[in-house]
């Protein structure tokens, strides 16, 4: 493996004057830098950025956590946040938790020991007693508890409400929210609150829910949770789900139990990815703005580290979108 006393050799210069580009410590002629890089190019030499950075004591590396890169929600988001770095001339560190919170804790501590830019955490179990000790600049993505740290989070009580107004206007009377642990999870129980809110107004029942399990969230594969539904509340008219991969569940088993969507039953998903228009039965839902919230994310990292201030919580609007399932 070529060294940098490998390149400064085959391009006619010291070691010092090598390290002194890579670094961008110095101005280094263009002429030295085009033999250089040619070197570096003929012994296939990359040099170590990570170190760079440890050695520079600062890094145009953004980190970013999260629990899944399978779901399709997250799958977007982090090909957003990878964009939105970019544009700004960083690089991102992704890191897959897979709801782990010692693993999690592990990334988090490995993050800012490689001296990152800062650290966006997606993460359903962040660990704010941890993060708030830490001088590195951080943006959370819709756990607002801990007012230190910059939150970037889409209204989830309007989304659960225009999702329950949307349904009761088709006729529905009978709503279920098919979710992950509402009672523990804060996104699931904001949605719900809409939900219920929205049967409230029109004087109707509170709507049931059923929970799935993260083992379900990480197969993408709902089935058993889906089956519930029918078992227990024969009666359901509308279901609104907290992703489209669930709506898609819900979709596929009333195809195989001739149940006739949208005559008898209505389903309204959440997160708008593009799996949603691309069913066999697109999906309404509820369009969450991922670009938006990623780039928000990246650009509240960017400011933190130059030192400029940011907003505490950045809440964005969602809205309905309605296709064949309603």
């Amino acid at each position: 493996m070529a060294t940098l006393k490998d390149v400064a050799q085959r391009a006619g210069v010291t070691v010092t004057t090598v390290s002194r580009m890579l670094n961008s410590r110095v101005r280094v002629s263009p002429e030295t830098q085009a033999r250089i890089q040619a070197a570096m190019q003929e012994l296939g030499y990359y040099p170590n950025e990570m170190a760079r950075s440890l050695a520079r004591k600062n890094s145009s590396f953004i980190g970013l956590i999260v629990p899944s890169a399978q779901n399709y929600f997250f799958a977007e988001l982090i090909h957003h946040i990878e964009a939105a770095s970019e544009s700004h001339g960083c690089k991102l560190l992704l890191c897959v938790s897979n709801q782990d919170a010692q693993k999690e804790q592990e990334y988090y501590q490995m993050l800012i020991g490689n001296k990152v830019m800062g650290v966006i955490m997606a993460n359903y179990g962040q660990n704010f007693e941890a993060i708030s000790r830490s001088k590195a600049p951080m943006v959370v993505f819709e756990r607002p508890d801990n007012q230190q740290i910059p939150c970037a989070m889409t209204d989830d009580f309007q989304g659960g409400h225009l999702a329950g107004e949307h349904m009761i206007g088709k006729g529905c009377r009978h709503l279920l929210y098919l979710s992950g642990n509402a009672a523990k999870n804060n996104i699931s129980k904001r949605r719900f609150d809409g939900l219920a809110a929205a049967c409230a107004e029109h004087g109707l029942t509170q709507p049931a829910l059923i929970e799935a399990t993260w083992d379900e969230f990480v197969a993408m594969n709902y089935d058993a949770s889906v089956s519930r539904i029918f078992q227990e509340y024969p009666n359901v008219d509308g279901v609104f789900t907290s992703n489209d991969i669930m709506a898609a569940g819900v979709v596929q088993y009333c195809r195989r139990h001739h149940i006739s969507i949208p005559k008898k039953l209505k389903v309204v998903g959440y997160d708008d990815t593009s799996f949603a228009a691309l069913c066999a039965m697109p999906l309404t839902t509820i369009h969450q703005p991922i670009e938006e919230l990623a780039r928000h994310a990246v650009e509240c990292i960017i400011r933190r580290a130059n030192g400029d201030a940011v907003p505490t919580t950045a809440l964005f609007p969602v809205r309905l979108v309605e296709r064949e399932t309603t």
